[in-house]
């Protein structure tokens, strides 16, 4: 579970590399996480084959996700990810080459 919550911590980084949100935002989200945390953690206590039930979920969803973004990368509804440069997070994270695009990194994730 700790390796699975660097990835997704890594997945954030690279969001709020493309996006630059508010910073209220972004102190939802620490907040949502500190939550979140605290909830996983007191589950984990009462039943953890529930827990690692639930993130093979989190995870089947996330291919989902990341199957539509490719398909609208390539259908031209998020076009412009082929060019996109990938964030030096991105690259570093996942040993991309330098000139990685947005597309690189999702077929990374």
């Amino acid at each position: 579970l700790l390796e699975e919550a660097e990835n997704e911590r890594m997945h954030l980084m690279t969001a709020l590399q493309l996006k630059q949100p508010s910073r209220l935002f972004k102190w939802c989200v620490i907040g949502t996480q500190g939550v979140f945390v605290g909830m996983f953690s007191v589950w984990y206590l009462i039943s953890p084959r529930f827990c690692h039930r639930f993130v093979g979920y989190l995870e089947e969803e996330a291919v989902k996700t990341y199957t539509k973004c490719l398909e609208d990368i390539e259908s031209g509804a998020l076009e412009h990810w082929k060019t996109q440069p990938s964030p030096e997070v991105a690259i570093t994270y996942w040993n991309l080459p330098e000139d990685a695009t947005m597309k690189d990194v999702i077929l990374a994730i």
